[in-house]
C-alpha cells in the first residue's frame, strides 16, 4: 500500500452474519473515502474484513474474537503513514504499553516495550478492547481507541477513528455512526 493519508480505524465490531451482527450500511457508508482500514482486534469473522475490503485495502493485529485471517494475523503491527508510524496493538496493557487504558496511562516503561513490539518510537499508538473511543495524548504522541462501531460500551457512542496525515501531522477524530 502506498503511504496512505485517511486511515479508517475499527475495533471491537465482533462481526458474525450467522448471530445477526453484520455491518449496517451506515457504518459501509461512513468508511467510504479511506485510502486504508486498520483493524484493532476483536472483529469477528473474515467475512467481515472482506466487507471492508470493498472499500479500502485493511489490515489489522488480532484480539480474541477473530477468525484466521492473513490481514489480521500480527499481535502488533507497524504502519507508515504521511511520515509517521503507526503502532497497532489490541490491548496495550496486556502488552505491557499501558497501565490503564481509560484514562490513558502510559506504563513507567513504556518506551523499552514500544522498542520491543515496534522496533522504534511511534508517533501514534492504535489501541483497542474497551469499546469506547478515546483520543489522548502523552509523551508527544497520540493514543487511539476507536470504540466499537457495533457493540459500544453502555456509555459510548458507536464509532470508529479516523486518522489523517495533513503536513505530516497526525489528526485523530471520532467519528459517531
Amino acid at each position: 500500500m502506498s503511504d496512505p493519508r485517511t486511515i479508517a480505524v475499527l475495533a471491537d465490531c465482533h462481526i458474525h452474519p450467522a448471530r445477526g451482527l453484520d455491518w449496517p450500511a451506515a457504518v459501509l457508508e461512513a468508511l467510504q473515502g479511506a485510502d486504508l482500514i486498520v483493524t484493532l482486534g476483536d472483529m469477528g469473522e473474515a467475512v467481515g474484513l472482506t466487507a471492508l475490503a470493498a472499500i479500502a485495502p485493511v489490515i489489522g493485529v488480532r484480539g480474541a474474537d477473530d477468525g484466521e485471517d492473513e490481514r489480521t494475523a500480527a499481535k502488533a503491527r507497524v504502519i507508515e503513514a504521511g511520515g509517521r508510524r503507526v503502532g497497532c496493538i489490541f490491548d496495550a496493557v496486556e502488552a505491557g504499553l499501558a497501565t490503564a487504558r481509560e484514562p490513558w496511562a502510559s506504563a513507567a516503561d513504556y518506551e523499552t516495550r514500544e522498542q520491543a513490539l515496534f522496533g522504534a518510537p511511534v508517533d501514534v499508538l492504535l489501541h483497542a478492547g474497551t469499546h469506547r473511543p478515546t483520543v489522548e495524548s502523552f509523551a508527544g504522541r497520540l493514543a487511539v481507541n476507536p470504540g466499537s462501531a457495533m457493540l459500544p460500551d453502555d456509555h459510548a457512542p458507536a464509532a470508529f477513528a479516523r486518522l489523517s496525515f495533513e503536513a505530516g501531522e497526525p489528526d485523530a477524530q471520532i467519528v459517531v455512526v
